[in-house]
């Protein structure tokens, strides 16, 4: 397992992205992930989770439920258990939902629901500019499926926390590493494949996204604000939401995070 050029070259051209973030943001991250969370299975229980995901949002917007129907019909919306991953295609703004048959497919379902109702919504829920915050809303329904769903579904509730917090910490310790080898290659001007342990570059390369340590970010961020603003903000309406996202203090509501985290 040898640290390539390819691998170096990627990292002296993501070095020039501007982070959206200033870097003790990033600190408060590695302090906040820096635990070993252990991966959980999720129980299988719902026998339909497409029925419940479609009941949720009956009950938590019509309208969105209207579109989302009238997606699946057109196929606008495409779900399976035979996709590789789940994503929206840029080109048609068509979603495409990978399943796991699991009670996590209620989750994903949701989540991925509230992206498609983002881009289609006029003007979008998360303005193109503000893309950074684009996983906040689909954390948020994520979230206020949680309320819905009650202490029936505790177990359930209780694996998604913790695998957000899993998953979370693997991209932040990513973020961690890209970081350090990029602030090596500015300091120096050049960067060596025996500069780099292979073990921490293999970690950077499971994402391959562009632009990496802004993509990754993305992720934790929104965990955090979309916990604070159920949290805070009870009757906020989904269009004020990115607003209210960027009045907000990130340490305060990094604080406010590490604690709640503490339960799980």
């Amino acid at each position: 397992m040898a640290v390539t050029k390819q691998d170096l070259d990627k990292i002296k051209k993501e070095a020039f992205y501007k982070k959206i973030v200033e870097m003790k943001v990033f600190e408060n991250f590695f302090e906040m992930f820096s635990e070993r969370y252990l991966k959980v299975d999720y129980p299988s229980a719902i026998t339909n989770p497409l029925d419940m995901a479609l009941e949720f949002y009956k009950y938590y917007n019509l309208d969105y439920y209207v579109i989302i129907v009238k997606a699946i019909q057109n196929k606008q919306i495409v779900i399976g258990e035979n996709l590789a991953k789940s994503y929206v295609d840029t080109n048609d703004g068509k979603s495409y939902i990978c399943l796991s048959g699991d009670d996590s497919d209620l989750f994903n379902l949701v989540h991925e629901f509230a992206h498609f109702i983002d881009r289609n919504s006029s003007p979008h829920l998360i303005p193109d500019e503000y893309w950074f915050l684009a996983e906040v809303f689909s954390f948020y329904m994520e979230k206020k499926l949680e309320l819905w769903l009650g202490n029936k579904y505790s177990e359930l509730i209780v694996a998604r926390k913790r695998n957000r917090l899993y998953f979370e910490s693997k991209m932040v310790e990513a973020i961690k590493y890209q970081l350090k080898y990029e602030e090596m290659y500015l300091e120096k001007g050049s960067i060596r494949s025996e500069d780099v342990d292979p073990e921490e570059m293999q970690l950077i390369n499971r994402y391959n996204y562009p632009n990496l340590v802004n993509y990754l970010v993305m992720y934790p961020l929104a965990n955090v604000l979309s916990e604070y603003l159920i949290n805070f903000y009870a009757n906020l309406s989904d269009k004020d939401l990115y607003q209210t996202c960027l009045s907000l203090d990130l340490y305060e509501v990094m604080e406010n995070f590490k604690d709640i985290k503490l339960a799980f």
